[in-house]
């Protein structure tokens, strides 16, 4: 599809408060700056000086995050795979913002990883000691080669606005497989990680315990994928003062629709199967957990984005996606720490340096997102090239 862009489009797009931009800019890079002080007292000190986390309750805010950013960075390896290999050149416009955001989310989770190592300083030894058998094996590779794959997806970013011709024809040369590569890579670890938590089937309550776990987090993160993906590209077209394109927004709609009531109907069977249907049913904190989970994170957005009379508005495409969001995160958080069925007596209350520290990192992906679609060749040199 290409885009033709003529200036009263610009003109009709939404104005842009810039000085509201720059004062957002401005406090979210004093939220960075508190970060990376945080984030050095925790590398200085340690984690038992700087966390709230203990034997008992060895994973805190950090790995909860971690997980979360991996879905929600799932955008990158979503679109990729709607253009690129399945060939839907409509949703071409949104795939740059998407996949700069999942840049953006994997060099979060590689600092949030940092932090949380008992030894950052020996972070890179499992490049070296080799342990195959293990699903964290996998995932600490696979993490490492998809954020090097995306770092190769977003190079034309940056190549077409120097205009370097020629290294721009270099990486088109490799960009299908790499991609391939890129959707594989993340596809194994995005399951990988619900794989993690099969070793502790009496630890992890039986609402989220289940020998498919893997193929709920694959499926989940296609849901967030797509999710952050909408979201991305409209943030994207209002920063750059672009008109966003209706048939983009309300047909990734669609697919988020129909991927969340997919979720759905495999994670109720599952329980049905396996005869803890009942647990829903239960009055107590975790089948309310299991409720805002399934409910708000993905009926609910599934029915107001399969149905024409809601798609079709605005604020319907923006709450949707949001609570997938939502319900993903809390997915996430549940099967981490809310679920974990501890010995009794344990408390986890995170640490403020703990949040200072993720809240500077989140805030300096947001920061440097932004700046991408300001700088970098996210629209306007492609529609020039005439690519579609």
């Amino acid at each position: 599809m290409t885009a033709n862009i003529n200036s009263s489009d610009r003109q009709n797009a939404p104005a842009i408060p810039i000085l509201d931009h720059k004062m957002a800019l401005v406090l979210l890079g004093i939220v960075v700056l508190a970060g990376v002080a945080a984030g050095l007292i925790r590398l200085f000190l340690g984690l038992g000086a700087t966390t709230s986390l203990s034997d008992p309750y060895t994973w805190g805010i950090w790995i909860g995050f971690d997980f979360t950013l991996i879905a929600f960075a799932g955008a990158g390896f979503t679109m990729a795979a709607v253009v690129h290999i399945l060939h839907q050149h409509k949703y071409e416009e949104a795939v740059r913002p998407a996949i700069l955001a999942g840049l953006m989310g994997y060099v979060a989770v590689l600092l949030l990883l940092v932090l949380d190592l008992g030894r950052p300083d020996r972070f890179y030894n499992f490049l070296l000691f080799w342990n195959p058998h293990s699903p964290l094996f996998e995932v600490s590779w696979c993490i490492l080669l998809y954020t090097t794959v995306l770092v190769v997806e977003t190079s034309p970013f940056l190549l077409e606005r120097l205009r370097w011709k020629r290294l721009l024809r270099l990486v088109a040369l490799i960009m299908v497989p790499v991609t391939i590569l890129g959707v594989t890579l993340s596809s194994l670890h995005q399951s990988t990680l619900g794989t993690l938590y099969l070793n502790m089937p009496h630890r992890l309550h039986a609402l989220w315990f289940t020998p498919i776990l893997s193929l709920l987090f694959f499926v989940s993160s296609v849901m967030a994928g797509l999710s952050m993906a909408i979201l991305a590209y409209m943030a994207a077209a209002r920063i750059a003062r672009r008109p966003i394109q209706p048939e983009i927004v309300t047909g990734l709609g669609r697919f988020v629709g129909w991927v969340a009531i997919f979720y759905a109907v495999l994670k109720l069977g599952e329980l049905l199967v396996a005869g803890e249907f009942g647990l829903l049913f239960q009055a107590n904190m975790m089948s309310l957990l299991m409720w805002v989970e399934i409910g708000i994170g993905a009926i609910v957005p599934a029915v107001l984005l399969l149905l024409p009379r809601t798609r079709n508005q605005r604020w319907a495409q923006i709450a949707a996606p949001l609570m997938v969001l939502f319900g993903v995160l809390m997915n996430r958080f549940n099967a981490t720490m809310f679920a974990q069925l501890l010995p009794e007596g344990t408390t986890y209350v995170p640490h403020v340096l703990e949040w200072i520290s993720t809240i500077g990192i989140l805030a300096a992906a947001a920061i440097a997102w932004y700046l991408g679609i300001r700088f970098l060749a996210i629209f306007d040199d492609r529609v020039k090239a005439g690519k579609h």
